[in-house]
């Protein structure tokens, strides 16, 4: 063949060849990127650090390990944090609604608003990230589509735990250990969802109680020190802490302005036993993140979350209860923590340490005083 029809031919086919080429590089580089992405990717948001959110999200990534999801071997944990900031939050959850995650976890009532409105609106119908949310104390009433009524009534990729802390059982415990008691103080975000639900059941009960209940409401963890010291203004006799994120965020600046007025602080809102709070009730969120991350594992290994109903921690685990009988405020000619409640307690500190009762069960009822919006 003749050169110049050989170069002919060359010119002819060569278009076709670097595009065949090119075709092949990128199904390579493609096939390449998928290995890498062969695992599940997940993201996690909490609102803020505080030791019950860190333990709820410690508790989800137990969860998914204990259905086979270990972070770094068979699925990525990226983890996010707002720092108490709604609109880092918010901007946050756009990031992860657009980051081509499998899965995303919350710990908190604000970052499960956050992520459910960007999810709402970020992506199509049929298309929306799967969410599983944990520490969030009345996710009904946290506006993101949950019927009271039907727990099957969701949003078909939203599930998770309600974690509500038994209010009543605690104001009983108030009165058992301080009958004398009659005004509390209490500091709240009233733009917090999860702590409006608790305030009603604060309301609820202290009328039911003949307690006064003295308010002082909050936009942010910057304010709370100077409306507990308004509370203690106007005669507050203890300070009670709801399961509100801005105030439990700084409860050891709570715990320190009571102590200085000779009051003890309680709580909905278990932490460390020796953070200085007199008693606490309410849940080991390690082991709400637990329940939640289970499902979560589910969900990754192929279940249908529109077939899952939203939790209740109350029928899976029981509330616990801690005392420090070293806490400040604590006044033994006033205050006196009955030996029947002290064998209840989980954890018991008093002059000689810490004492760790793990068979202890804290005696009910749990049931809340009647309260229509909770019907």
């Amino acid at each position: 063949m003749p050169d110049h029809t050989i170069l002919s031919a060359v010119r002819r086919w060569l278009p076709l060849v670097l595009v065949l080429g090119g075709a092949s590089a990128l199904l390579l580089l493609t096939d390449r990127a998928g290995s890498q992405r062969s695992m599940p990717a997940v993201a996690v948001l909490q609102q803020v650090s505080t030791p019950v959110l860190d333990d709820a999200v410690a508790g989800m990534i137990d969860g998914l390990a204990e259905k086979g999801f270990v972070d770094g071997t068979t699925v990525t944990i990226r983890r996010y944090n707002a720092e108490g900031d709604l609109a880092q939050a918010n901007a946050i959850a756009r990031e992860i609604v657009g980051g081509g995650f499998d899965m995303a976890l919350t710990s908190s009532t604000p970052s499960l608003q956050a992520l459910a409105t960007a999810n709402e609106r970020g992506r199509t119908e049929g298309n929306r990230l799967a969410h599983v949310f944990a520490a969030v104390a009345d996710p009904f009433s946290a506006g993101v589509g949950l019927d009271r009524r039907d727990p099957l009534v969701h949003p078909r990729h939203l599930v998770g735990y309600g974690s509500l802390s038994p209010v009543d059982a605690t104001f009983r415990l108030l009165q058992a250990i301080a009958p004398q008691v009659r005004r509390v103080g209490v500091a709240h975000n009233p733009a917090e969802s999860n702590s409006r639900r608790f305030m009603e059941l604060a309301r609820a009960t202290c009328a039911s109680r003949h307690l006064e209940l003295l308010e002082a409401a909050v936009e942010n963890s910057s304010g709370v020190v100077e409306a507990v010291q308004a509370t203690i203004g106007r005669g507050a006799e203890v300070i009670f802490v709801p399961g509100d994120t801005t105030v439990v965020s700084v409860v050891d600046s709570v715990v320190a302005t009571a102590a200085k007025a000779g009051l003890p602080v309680f709580s909905v809102t278990p932490g460390a036993p020796d953070r200085g709070t007199l008693f606490d009730i309410g849940y080991d969120f390690h082991e709400v993140g637990l329940l939640a991350g289970r499902v979560a594992g589910d969900i990754l290994a192929g279940t249908d979350p529109a077939t899952i109903p939203i939790g209740e921690t109350s029928k899976a685990i029981p509330p616990r209860l801690t005392v420090n009988l070293e806490a400040p405020g604590y006044d033994r000619a006033l205050w006196r923590v009955p030996e029947a409640i002290l064998r209840q307690a989980k954890v018991v500190i008093d002059g000689r340490g810490r004492h760790d009762q793990p068979d202890a069960t804290l005696e009910g009822p749990f049931n809340e005083p009647d309260d229509p919006s909770l019907k």
